[in-house]
């Protein structure tokens, strides 16, 4: 099973200069938007895969996920137009922190809704849902721990090694700090400490599941199809603006 791991197009949060300008569920700036236009050009041309791998099946995935974060629900829109696939929304694969927002003194995290069932339907009517979401909000809870982090990638992550001897290609648009810790979690690594694995904006990591806990890393962090303009560097790995 080869697994690649994408990280969403610029969003707000990543140009926002301090935690004043945060805002919780942050849409694509229009660099974002251009970003995953590029993104879907490359993926529908096959080129995140060997030639051969491309010639022998021409299916740039078999299916593509997102998370239910704004950013993420609109990087993987023209990626699904382009490869004919209909994004399915994976809860579990959200950033670090879910949807919050600062109190008036930035000293507490505030948990927030989340987009809705019909909110979603409506500007992504062709993506798949999981019957989990409802019209009160996916996230409706306080902000997420450090230990809920560790205990929700080990659930994705374990997921993603019971496909290891399928022959699929699976996509998954999310997030920054959410990649660093699943790899953090594949190699062992406590996300605790200040261990970090960096992800660009529309940035791919491939990595091939086999069978006998085989894991190939494949390449990581690859955005150099984007012009040079859109490849932004983001030097701090921040669960605030990831």
């Amino acid at each position: 099973m080869n697994l690649f791991l994408i990280r969403h197009a610029e969003s707000r949060n990543n140009i926002c200069k301090n935690d004043q300008e945060r805002v919780s569920d942050p849409e694509l700036t229009d660099n974002g938007r251009l970003q995953s236009t590029y993104l879907a050009e490359f993926l529908q041309k096959g080129f995140h895969l060997s030639q051969k791998e491309f010639e022998e099946n021409e299916k740039p995935f078999d299916q593509i996920f997102c998370s239910a974060m704004q950013r993420s629900l609109e990087t993987v829109s023209p990626v699904g137009v382009s490869i004919g696939l209909k994004p399915e929304v994976w809860l579990d694969i959200h950033e670090v922190g879910g949807i919050y927002e600062f109190n008036a003194d930035f000293t507490e995290k505030i948990g927030l809704p989340g987009l809705n069932r019909k909110q979603i339907h409506y500007n992504f009517p062709d993506y798949l849902l999981p019957e989990s979401i409802d019209d009160e909000g996916w996230w409706n809870r306080s902000a997420e721990t450090l230990q809920e982090v560790s205990l929700r990638v080990e659930k994705v992550l374990n997921i993603v090694k019971d496909c290891a001897e399928e022959n699929v290609r699976l996509g998954l648009v999310t997030h920054g700090v959410f990649i660093s810790s699943f790899l953090s979690s594949l190699f062992n690594l406590n996300i605790a400490d200040s261990i970090a694995f960096q992800s660009h904006n529309c940035s791919i990591s491939r990595l091939t599941f086999e069978r006998n806990k085989k894991v190939t890393i494949q390449y990581l962090n690859f955005y150099g199809y984007l012009p040079e303009n859109l490849r932004v560097p983001r030097p701090d790995l921040n669960v605030e603006n990831g």
